[in-house]
């Protein structure tokens, strides 16, 4: 006859091992990895992050990116195929109108229309205002960075991102996501050595594509608030566009 003694307050776990039944008392150090385990990795949370930012590695975007300082209005339709090719053609102001983009990689280049031939640009390099080449035409963050859980709290994860190759946009960006819907908030842009460049706000979440997304992304510089940019987005949807125009070769 067996005489189980039980405790108030132990949790106890039942095993059947050769016929028997043996009476384990979990510890609190096997309690919190079960608690744990049902949090998605920093990775995952940077993945689902993605899916709500973007509808499929393949999308058309129309953009309008609006600049604080001078009230200058730039638009652009943007072409994305995969994770590593990007065309992005220049609407607006008319007198840019043929400045376009390609990247290919972390590659990218610009048609120059007074020297009739495409040049060299940088991710990081300024777009407009507070906006860069890379903040329209390499939008995801899963895949180029890796992914570290700084800190949580009950409603934000916060999620330090450090590239995984030279050439993107920012070196590092810090990230703060929604628990349970996984929408990005807000972010910081940073230098390799920590410095804050950037704050950004993602905004006017509505249906598009699919899905409730940011259609607004509102970027200050870190120490002026007032110099600040508005990329939004008018149109966005899943496409799947034709290699031949991602080329240096067919800008003009």
């Amino acid at each position: 006859m067996f005489r189980l003694q039980l405790f108030l307050g132990a949790t106890i776990f039942c095993v059947w091992s050769a016929g028997s039944l043996r009476v384990e008392a979990a510890s609190p150090e096997k309690l919190k990895v079960g608690r744990q385990s049902s949090q998605p990795s920093p990775d995952e949370i940077l993945r689902r992050t993605d899916e709500v930012r973007c509808p499929s590695e393949s999308y058309f975007m129309e953009v309008e990116v609006n600049n604080k300082t001078d009230d200058s209005v730039v638009k652009l339709e943007v072409f994305t195929k995969g994770r590593d090719k990007t065309r992005v053609n220049t609407l607006l102001p008319a007198r840019d109108r043929g400045r376009n983009m390609v990247m290919i990689g972390e590659e990218m280049w610009a048609y120059v229309p007074n020297l009739k031939r495409a040049v060299r640009v940088a991710l990081n390099q300024k777009l407009t205002g507070q906006a860069a080449n890379g903040d329209v035409s390499r939008m995801r963050w899963w895949g180029d960075y890796s992914a570290v859980k700084e800190s949580e709290d009950e409603k934000f994860w916060v999620l330090m991102l450090t590239a995984r190759k030279k050439g993107l946009t920012y070196e590092k960006v810090r990230a703060w996501v929604e628990k349970g819907s996984f929408r990005p908030v807000k972010s910081e842009y940073l230098s390799l050595s920590g410095m804050v460049l950037k704050k950004t706000t993602f905004g006017n979440f509505r249906s598009i594509a699919g899905e409730v997304r940011p259609t607004e992304i509102l970027i200050q510089d870190a120490k002026n608030s007032n110099d600040s940019s508005i990329i939004r987005i008018l149109k966005l949807e899943a496409r799947d566009s034709s290699d031949t125009i991602f080329n240096q070769n067919a800008l003009r």
